[in-house]
This record gives C-alpha cells, structure tokens and sequence, in this order.
C-alpha cells in the first residue's frame, strides 16, 4: 500500500523538535472495527492468541489509527474496507498493562463479500469470524472491550465520538450531554406553490428523481430555519416559513442511512406572479424548476414524495397537521368542533401550570378554566422563521378560518406573550395571512405564566374592587371578573380600539365591567378606592395616583423595570393606614414599559475600539442569582445583557461600552471595549450584595413625600437604593387613546422566551 505523502513540509521544522518528538515516550494505540452485516448484526472475531471473542483489529505500528485498522482488516480477514468515523476513544491507564494504551473504534465498511466463510483468515492469527447480534456479541466480549463496544454502537447513533477513560464514559457538561444524544435525521420541505395553486417541484444535481424544496436541518437550527435557509440557498428566496403542515417519520431509515428520519412539511405563502417568474438557483444545487398541477404530482414524484404533497395540501386546506409514517397517513381522525377544541386547549394550558408549580390558587384555577380565551383574542400575529440577516417576518392568523385554527389555539394557549394589535390597527381591519415586518406592534397578551403569579401576588377575594391597567385583550380583566364579579372591576386602556373590541368580547363571554380609555399611570379616580391594583406593564417606580386609589387594606402589584431589560421585579405594595410598606421579588421575565418609556436594548453593532482584556478572580453570577441582578439593574444603571449561554456579555448602549467575561482554561478573564468599565461596576455591587447576605427580595418603604426607598439584607450594611421620582399624572382620561409604536426588538426582549 502506498503511504501518502505527509501535509507538513519537514524542511520547515526544525531539527531538534523532529528528534524530539521521535525520541518522546508515546503510549500504545490500538484500533479495531465496527463493521455489520446487512442485517445490523456486529463482527467479532476468535484470535489465537488469546481467549474469548474480540472484535476485528490490533496494535498500531508507525502509521495513523485508521490506517492500522485498514491493514489490519486486510492481513486478518482478507477484507479491503473503507474507514468510517472514529466512534470510540478508550484512554487505558499503564496501571492495566504497564503502559498507557489508546484504543480507538472506528466504523469501518468493507467492499466485498461479508459472507465469513468467504473471508481469507490469518490462521496464525484468528480461529474464527462470525456476525452476532447487538446483545450477543455485548455478552460474548471481556468487561473492557465490551464497555468500549456499548459506547461505539451509542456514538453510531448519535454524532458524536464517544471519549471513555479506562472503559468508563466522563461526566460531561449538559451541553455536551445533550449534543450525544442519540436523534434521527431530520429534514424540512417547504410546500411552495403560486397564485394558481400549483406545487413547485425541483430537478436536482445531486438525485436522480425530482426534489420538493428544502434539504437537511443543521445541528444549531429549528426545522423552520433550516426550511427558510433552503429556500434562500437553493431558490434566492426570502420567505416566511409558516405552519408546519405534515410530518413524516420513518424508522426504516435506519437499515440505510443509520438513522431513522423525520421530516417536517412547512407551508410559505403563495408566491406573487413576479416571485414565480425570478426564481433562481445560486448554489447550483438546482438545475431546473418546475410549476406542476396537483394531479400531475403522484407521476412526476416518488411516491413517498408524492404522498407529502398530497397531506401537505389536504392540510393547507383544513387547518390541520397530518402525520405520516413511511408516507401513509397513520390516522383519519374525527373533526371536532372548534369549541371543543378550544376547550381542550384551555384545559391543557392550565393542567401545565398546575403541574410546573406555578398556577396553586383554586379560584384562579376555576377562573381561568371559565375564560374562552378564544373569544378574547380571535386574531394574533405569529413569528414566522426567515433567512438570517433579515427582517423578523409576522404573520396574521384568523382563527375564524380552519386553515389558521390548529396553530392559533396552539399559540393563544401556549406560554408565551401573543401580538395582538400592529401599529394601531383596528380589529379585524388587516387582511389574513397579511405579513409584517420588523417592529411596530402596539399590543400583546401577558404571558400566561405571569399573568397568573401577578393574580396570584394579587390575591383577589369575593367583596375586592379591582383595578387593572393595560388591559389590552381583555384576558386578565376576564379573570378577575370570573372572581370578582364585572360590577367590581374596573379597567383602563390607552387604546380606543382595544378598548371598543375588549368591551365588546366580554359582553359575548357575560362580563360588563367599567372599561375606560385613559393613561395606565393615573388610574381611574372617579371609582377609587380600589382593593386591588393591578399594572399589565413595567415602570420604573409606582405612580403616585395610583398609590393614593388604593384602599385601607388594600395590595397594589406592580412591574418594576430599571430602563433595561436587566432585573425585572415585581412590587407588591400594601397600605395599612397612611403607611405604604411593601416588598420588591425579583422575576426571571418582566413585562413591557409604559406608554412613552423607552427601554434599552442590545445594540445592533459591537462598540468599536481596542478591547482590554484582563484576569478576574470573579465567575460571571449565574442568571439564576436573581436578587443580584435586579441590585446591578438599579445600582448600574443602563445595562443590557445579551442571550449567550456560554459566557456573560454586558452592554452599556448609551456608552458604547462592552464587557465579556468567560473562561480562559485556567480562571476567568474580562475583555472590555468602550470607556466604561462595566465589570468594575458589576463586581462592587457583588461585593455589596454578598455583604448584605445575598437578599433574594427586596423591601419598600415608601415616604410621606412620596420617595420609594429599597432595601435589601440585614446587618449593619444592608443594600439600599431609591427609585426615581414617581409620577404624577393627571387620572383626566386622555384625548388621544391610542398607544403609540413598541419596537419589537424590545418587546422580544422584554416578554419570556420560550423554554
């Protein structure tokens, strides 16, 4: 066998360091194979000199691991293969056989014959060949090699390569633990078709049969993503990718590919005469493109293919999503009616809180049960993936319409905050399926899980007069009225319209509360005192009229943000007498600002300057250290921390400053670009916490002058900051009920994100 000639240029070492590392003590390498017949059963082998089954390889010599199991495959068994990926690396310590040995396992898959009687055996060297199944051959091997077996056949699932000590798998990180898990392949198409409703169908390069768009998802993407980046990459489409119309699973993948295959259907909207006349194809992996009627689909397509279109475009035209097996539909479910479907929803949506811990009020249980959140919010706005680099794309689903129903309800029900209104829109004004871009929405639900801690925080009782402040869609208004009774809650909305269509959907659910269009932060003085005060959105510090509509006896709760999305909290505030005392939570997800407060966000570029890197004795706080954050939102005003999961960056916007802190391998180090020093400023407020006791809440006093003092910790140096001045606003309903444009980016930033 010919050796290929090395990369390196040894003209270019020195020659000190080449008779170094040839005279270097090495360990031993040993390197064997996976190899399986076409029934998956696994190769072992008898050796002479030595008892019991082993599986086909030997010891290295002068040459790569790979290359040995290649000759070693060819002098035992007489068989010439191709090498596959390294499964297993096996670290064996000197204490075993005197020496450190390296045992590697690599898939390996011959060219010839696997028949073992057809094999040319090494006589000297091996008594016997023969295929076992999986457990068999687990059982026939020594403790060790049968260890370093499991962990390959574990790794030939996966993607990964399986790194052993002695036989035994090292803990790893979470990160590391999720990546080799075992996962099928997993595709996505995307149903594109046009104005005529027929189905776009490619010829590609690469397959001899014709193609749907889409290809393979990538490790660091969604199935939608990797839709959307097909489409970008094979056709010079930027498109929505929408719902998700049927998925199709096999796990006869497995015998061809080593893996079973799931693959995702989406919908895009259907494309404009102009779109359809442009397409192009710039990475070359398509040759032609072909627009194709649906009953010329099943003889142009294979027929798993066919069968994808055909339950993709049954399903466009329900509102449903259909799952195959192998191509074949595995049910024809019944229909039920879309109330029984929203029920259904609603009663998972609150059997999820229940179970995660969060919803523990029976009455609020009740309360959100009777809420057909489905007559609140009967349109919404959904994400929809697009290619990186552009625009965030929203969609308008109706789910009036059977096409829309399945995702809406999924959505309306799920845990996150839902747009409702885009620029001031009036209800029902927008078009559906209309498609939006970037920013611009002016209204959203809570989401759910915070809605019901605020209630519960709250702790509406039969006999309260309730206010509520921003009451959008009327959703949290429905469930104070279900404990309340309508006669005793009142709401106050900025936006006309949300609050015409709010009082119009609550009459249909048989709730007629006082809705008043207005500014949140003055409250309703006409029907003041209240018992329970309730904001729907953030502010720096409690307005003042609000404070003063409080009852004797009385709980406000309130969002508390400090400019950022950095350390949100929530207030809760009781008045016994003239005294205003209350306490500060720190909350993982905060709400969105009031009318007219801008909130910092992530800068869209990176500061520019030299960065300055230097050593801290400091680990950047865990996110989980909630009671810190909310002190360094407050006492380090203006930060802005970005979503990454490995190291911790702070921005300062208004500075152009940055800091990120992260492993070196050895401690930790800062690297800071900007003229403000934003770790210096972390860590004392660090210091001070830890000093105060490390507080995970915060106490209020609030002064007869109106000043909202914090506290946090006990002992001689607690920790203690003032919130800004409180407003004191005029409770004269507004002339101009409208809420004005949130920037989506901060809307994103400031609502929960999804687990």
């Amino acid at each position: 066998m010919t050796e290929p000639r090395p990369d390196t240029d040894t003209e270019d070492i020195p020659p000190e360091v080449i008779r170094y590392i040839a005279a270097h003590p090495a360990p031993a390498g040993c390197a064997d194979a996976l190899i399986r017949d076409d029934r998956g059963r696994v190769l072992l082998v008898d050796p002479v000199y030595k008892p019991g089954w082993d599986l086909p390889g030997g010891m290295t010599e002068d040459e790569g691991p790979a290359q040995a199991v290649a000759r070693e495959l060819l002098e035992e068994l007489g068989l010439r293969a191709d090498i596959g990926r390294l499964l297993t690396v096996d670290t064996v310590p000197a204490s075993v056989y005197g020496r450190t040995l390296m045992a590697y396992v690599y898939a390996a898959h011959p060219r010839g014959d696997l028949d073992p009687a057809a094999f040319a055996l090494q006589h000297e060297e091996i008594r016997a060949a023969e295929f076992f199944a999986e457990d068999r051959a687990l059982e026939l091997l020594p403790a060790p090699l049968r260890r370093r077996l499991a962990a390959a056949l574990e790794a030939e699932r996966g993607a990964h390569t399986a790194v052993l000590i002695d036989g035994q798998s090292q803990q790893s990180r979470q990160r590391d633990y999720y990546a080799q898990l075992p996962a099928p392949m997993t595709a996505a198409t995307v149903l594109v078709t046009d104005r005529r409703g027929r189905v776009l169908i490619l010829k590609p390069s690469y397959k001899e049969h014709l193609e749907l768009p889409g290809g393979m998802v990538l490790a660091s993407e969604s199935p939608a993503d990797g839709a959307a980046r097909e489409l970008l990459e094979e056709l010079g489409l930027r498109l929505p990718v929408g719902r998700v119309l049927a998925v199709d699973t096999s796990s006869a993948a497995a015998a061809r590919h080593g893996r079973a295959l799931t693959c995702f259907v989406y919908a895009t909207p259907p494309l404009t005469d102009e779109q359809a006349a442009h397409l192009g194809f710039p990475d070359g992996e398509v040759l032609e493109a072909y627009w194709t009627d649906r009953a010329e689909v099943a003889a142009l397509l294979p027929p798993r293919l066919a069968a994808r279109v055909e339950a993709g475009l049954e399903a466009l035209a329900a509102g449903t999503t259909i799952h195959l097996e192998r191509g074949v539909p595995t049910s024809e479910p019944g229909a039920p009616t879309a109330r029984h479907q929203a029920r259904a929803a609603r009663a998972a949506m609150v059997e999820r809180l229940v179970a995660d811990g969060v919803l523990t009020d029976p009455a609020l249980r009740e309360a959100l049960l009777a809420v057909r959140r489905e007559e609140l919010v009967p349109r919404c706005y959904i994400p929809r993936p697009t290619p990186e680099g552009s625009p965030r794309a929203w969609q308008l689903l109706d789910g009036s319409d059977p096409r829309d129903r399945a995702e809406w309800l999924e959505l309306i029900h799920g845990a996150d905050s839902v747009m409702v209104q885009h620029a001031g829109e009036a209800p029902g004004a927008p078009a559906r399926a209309q498609i939006v871009l970037g920013g611009g929405f002016t209204a959203m639900t809570t989401a759910v899980a915070t809605a019901v801690e605020d209630l519960q925080a709250l702790r509406p009782r039969p006999g309260d007069r309730a206010l509520e402040l921003g009451t959008g869609p009327g959703l949290v208004t429905a469930a104070l009225c279900e404990i309340l009774g309508a006669a005793a809650v009142t709401g106050v909305e900025v936006d006309q319209h949300l609050v015409d269509a709010a009082r119009t959907r609550l009459a249909g659910l048989g709730h007629r509360p006082t809705l008043v269009c207005g500014e949140g932060t003055a409250g309703h003085r006409a029907g003041a005192p209240y018992d329970r005060i309730l904001l729907s959105f953030a502010v720096r510090s409690l307005p003042r009229p609000l404070l003063e509509q409080l009852a004797d006896g009385g709980t406000l709760v309130a969002p508390i943000h400090a400019g950022s999305t950095l350390g949100p909290a929530r207030a809760v505030v009781h008045r016994a007498g003239h005294r205003l005392t209350g306490v500060l939570h720190p909350v993982p997800a905060g709400h969105r600002p009031a009318r007219g407060v801008d909130q910092l966000r992530l800068p869209d570029t990176w500061p520019t300057g030299t960065p300055v890197r230097t050593a801290t004795r400091s680990a950047p706080p865990d996110r989980s250290l909630l009671g810190l954050w909310v002190a360094v939102a407050h006492l380090a005003p203006g930060l802005v921390r970005a979503p990454d999961t490995e190291r911790l960056v702070l921005h300062a916007p208004d500075q152009l400053s940055v800091a990120v802190v992260q492993a070196d391998g050895t401690g930790w180090n800062v690297e800071r670009t900007g003229p403000r020093d934003i770790w210096a400023e972390v860590e004392l407020v660090h210091e001070s916490w830890t000093t105060a006791g490390r507080p995970a809440h915060y106490r209020i006093e609030i002064t007869p002058d109106g000043q909202q003092h914090i506290t946090g910790g006990t002992g001689p140096s607690p920790l203690t900051w003032t919130l800004p001045a409180a407003s004191t606003a005029s409770s004269t309903p507004s002339d101009r009920c409208q809420r004005p444009e949130v920037d989506l980016d901060t809307v994103v930033a400031a609502t929960p994100l999804p687990s």
